[in-house]
């Protein structure tokens, strides 16, 4: 699927950080996928892009206008493992502004219903007998 997608002006860029499970969740579902996922928040009803590099957030009516875009993943300078991962946030619209507070909430749960359904469950162990010599 070929989507084209307009930036436009930031209206507001800020440095944010993302909780390291996320960003771990993020990061693994990206890295099992050649392409783009593409990741509903019903909630909000928003399209989330996910990219290897950045994460672009669309409206479900105007999908050729980002809102906003999480870019610029820095895991790198974090002090450990379990420290945020810090990334540029860039604000499009003015709606994409009033999401701010309410889209890295709605984004964690509905990567965590992705991951659940991506996830490849164990199979359950056995153990095959070896007869008894007489």
């Amino acid at each position: 699927m070929e989507l084209t997608v307009e930036y436009g002006t930031s209206i507001l860029s800020e440095v944010r950080g993302m909780p390291a499970a996320t960003y771990r969740s993020f990061h693994v579902l990206v890295q099992r996928s050649d392409s783009p996922l593409f990741l509903p928040i019903r909630a909000l009803q928003v399209l989330a892009i996910l990219e290897h590099h950045e994460i672009t957030f669309l409206h479900q009516d105007n999908k050729q206008q980002a809102l906003l875009r999480w870019a610029h993943f820095r895991p790198q300078d974090r002090l450990d493992l379990q420290s945020p991962v810090y990334f540029e946030g860039h604000y499009y619209l003015p709606e994409g502004v009033e999401l701010k507070v309410r889209i890295p909430a709605e984004f964690e749960r509905a990567l965590a219903q992705l991951e659940e359904k991506s996830t490849i469950r164990s199979l359950t162990p056995y153990v095959s007998p070896f007869p008894l010599k007489k």
